[in-house]
């Protein structure tokens, strides 16, 4: 089979060695939750049961977040507004309640899946909070969330073309449900990026059709998902494999293969690992200072069949570093793929850029 790191998923079987690597680790969820076509599906249910008891006064939304989620969020609210928080500080000090009134939502994106928010949920002044879990799905902060709701993009954690999930803390009769009717751009979104999911398959496996069919693919099925405007229900189908795949813990085979490339990876002075201790990130974590830098990172990266993902490219921190790439390291790769990804990248910090000064 061909090697790529860090690239969009791949159709999965459940005789593939990689499948029975994610399905050997499994987790009880506590919380029943509900299942969406996309997180930005799973987020206007639950605002739209929010408007339903009452109208909020503010949707606070972090400044660093998806231009793709924030377009959709701007597109059916006018009570839009952005705080600052920096997303690669999980230990600052950072109270809502400076800003929020007990009228308004806040948003928190628990980033990379080593943020924990802190607190007082009996307070009657504080706001209705979502956390948003995408980048930290089964991270202790989504098991042990006290939010009024939870909301996940489980596609980015799973081998499925499109999904979402919702949740209620400590409740078992989730509130949020759907919008009547068919969402037929988002049913494009799934056969496409199924399709995609499929090409790719044929290609990684045995080599059958070319890569530029997937990625186009890929592309056409991402600009539907962009396009929907909807919180209908999935098809059973994805509904079922998505109920089936949430079962399985991804942060074993993380654990373990972080573990592995941390070991073999060099430190540079042209780039920040991101990691906290008892935590297990979404992938590798990468944060580079210097722009001209980050890009030729990400050049050599291609040319070796490594794909790190640029989070995201439209924001701007208020901190000398903050261009960031997540390269995954999940359940699709082996210990011998960490060490090559290891290898690669410091073939790259001792031959091809120049010392910082």
């Amino acid at each position: 089979m061909n090697r790529e790191i860090g690239s969009s998923f791949y159709k999965l079987e459940i005789e593939d060695k990689v499948y029975q690597a994610l399905a050997d680790h499994k987790i009880e969820f506590k919380d029943d939750v509900r299942v969406y076509n996309s997180g930005r599906s799973a987020m206007r249910a639950i605002l739209e049961t929010i408007h339903a008891k009452r109208t909020p006064g503010t949707i606070w939304v972090p400044e660093y977040y998806c231009h793709n989620v924030t377009a959709f969020l701007e597109r059916n609210y006018s009570s839009i507004r952005y705080y600052y928080i920096d997303p690669f500080d999980c230990d600052q000090d950072f109270n809502f309640e400076e800003f929020c009134t007990r009228n308004d939502v806040i948003l928190l994106n628990n980033y990379w899946g080593l943020f924990e928010y802190n607190y007082n949920t009996e307070s009657k002044d504080r706001p209705t909070i979502i956390e948003d879990h995408s980048h930290g799905w089964l991270s202790t902060q989504s098991l042990e969330s006290k939010a009024d709701y939870c909301l996940a993009s489980v596609r980015k954690t799973y081998p499925v073309p499109i999904g979402g999930i919702a949740w209620q803390p400590g409740q078992n009769n989730f509130g949020p449900g759907y919008e009547d009717g068919l969402d037929e751009t988002m049913d494009k979104a799934y056969l496409t990026l199924k399709q995609s999911m499929i090409k790719k398959r044929d290609y990684l496996k045995s080599g059958k059709g070319k890569k530029d069919i997937y990625l186009n693919l890929l592309s056409m099925g991402e600009s539907l998902i962009s396009a929907s405007n909807s919180y209908s229900r999935p098809d059973a189908g994805l509904y079922a494999a998505i109920e089936s795949y949430i079962k399985f813990d991804v942060n074993k085979v993380k654990a373990a293969n972080l573990k592995v490339v941390l070991g073999h990876l060099n430190s540079s002075e042209h780039f920040r690992i991101i990691n906290r201790k008892g935590h297990t990130p979404f992938g590798l974590l990468l944060l580079f200072r210097d722009k001209d830098i980050f890009d030729q990172f990400k050049a050599f990266c291609l040319k070796r069949h490594i794909y790190p993902a640029n989070l995201w490219p439209d924001n701007d921190l208020r901190t000398p570093w903050k261009y960031f790439f997540n390269i995954h390291v999940d359940f699709r790769y082996d210990a011998d793929d960490m060490k090559y990804l290891a290898n690669c990248i410091n073939e790259w910090t001792e031959k091809s850029v120049p010392t910082m000064v």
